[in-house]
């Protein structure tokens, strides 16, 4: 079992103060995640909000953090193709392959917030088709040294892809929430698989981690060549009362940001399934409901049976955020400690 952070933070101006704190405040986590023998770092791209528009492109923070690790692996989770031009998106990282010495992961997805696509001036109609034509574009970038492409949003005659990245063929992985096309594609495709818990319940996950599993078979891929990775909130402390009352108040407030920035409730026809979803997050500002297997809260043994079920239903690995609003650096410090030296070992 693998274990990772996953950074889509939430700017708090009483912890972070302004953006170079935060991401200062990144850099200690991931310093320390190496030390502890963490497996990666992955960073989601947003824009214009508080829930996650500190890091707007991935492979800069990403870029800084292969100068600051020599094991970890670095992934983007993930890049929002639709909303980029592509081979500027291929450019990029394949620079941050070349930097880290060929340890990138691409994770993908379509971006779902409206207002990022209003204000990128691109239609939320065309997303899916525009996810498509950008995965082609990177994986055919990172494999050729000249590469043409043309496509219905994307054309280019015998370019010149420089930097080399050093890994020709990286994993891919696509992100899912709700769309059963996007879990489909990714079988097919035979890339790998992101999920996330807390925004749905275990046995969705197990649902979707099944389809996904058929799709793979169906194109002739073998399962256990692929993995699925689920994203966990995480703050642990020895006593889980004690973790409860310093955590409850942040993860309320954090998905107070999500409920906000889907608040408009508007979707295209390339988000079926999203419907209502400002009501669906608006459920999960129950702190009860997300600490019964949605988050990894408390104490070390809760946290070891909030993964399991996960595993049950075939995750094999995991990343986690730990910046939470109004959650202290030390207190993230010590949550990570403990979760490196109480729950890792039991799954590894």
């Amino acid at each position: 079992m693998k274990f990772g952070l996953l950074y889509l933070p939430t700017f708090d101006a009483a912890v972070h103060q302004n953006s170079a704190t935060l991401y200062q405040q990144i850099f200690e986590q991931v310093e320390l995640a190496e030390a502890l023998g963490f497996d990666a770092v992955w960073a989601a791209e947003h824009h214009f909000t508080p829930y996650g528009g500190d890091i707007p492109n991935p492979a800069v923070l990403l870029a800084a953090l292969a100068q600051r690790t020599q094991r970890m692996r670095l992934g983007t989770a993930g890049v929002a193709l639709p909303v980029n031009r592509a081979i500027n998106v291929a450019e990029q990282l394949a620079m941050v392959d070349a930097l880290s010495g060929g340890r990138l992961d691409i994770g993908v997805v379509r971006a779902f917030l409206n207002f990022e696509y209003e204000a990128l001036q691109v239609d939320m109609n065309e997303s899916r088709e525009r996810f498509n034509e950008g995965v082609e574009v990177l994986l055919g970038a990172f494999a050729n040294e000249r590469f043409s492409y043309h496509g219905k949003f994307n054309h280019f005659d015998n370019v010149e892809m420089r930097p080399r990245p050093v890994q020709r063929r990286p994993r891919i992985l696509v992100g899912s929430v709700a769309t059963p096309e996007s879990v489909i594609y990714a079988g097919h495709q035979g890339f790998d698989l992101m999920v996330i818990p807390y925004a749905v319940s275990m046995d969705i996950v197990a649902q979707t981690i099944a389809l996904y599993h058929q799709s793979l078979r169906e194109a002739g891929h073998r399962v256990e060549d692929h993995g699925v990775m689920a994203t966990f909130h995480l703050y642990i402390e020895a006593d889980a009362a004690s973790a409860c009352a310093t955590v409850r108040d942040p993860i309320l407030r954090y998905v107070a940001h999500l409920r906000d920035a889907v608040a408009a409730d508007r979707w295209s026809k390339d988000y079926r399934g999203y419907e209502g979803m400002a009501q669906r997050i608006e459920a999960l500002m129950d702190f009860d409901l997300l600490y019964d297997g949605r988050t990894v809260f408390g104490d070390p043994a809760h946290a070891k049976a909030c993964l399991q079920p996960a595993i049950d239903a075939g995750v094999t690995e995991f990343n986690f955020i730990n910046i939470l609003p109004g959650l202290p650096q030390d207190k993230i410090l010590a949550s990570m400690r403990l979760f490196a030296a109480e729950v890792m070992p039991h799954f590894r």
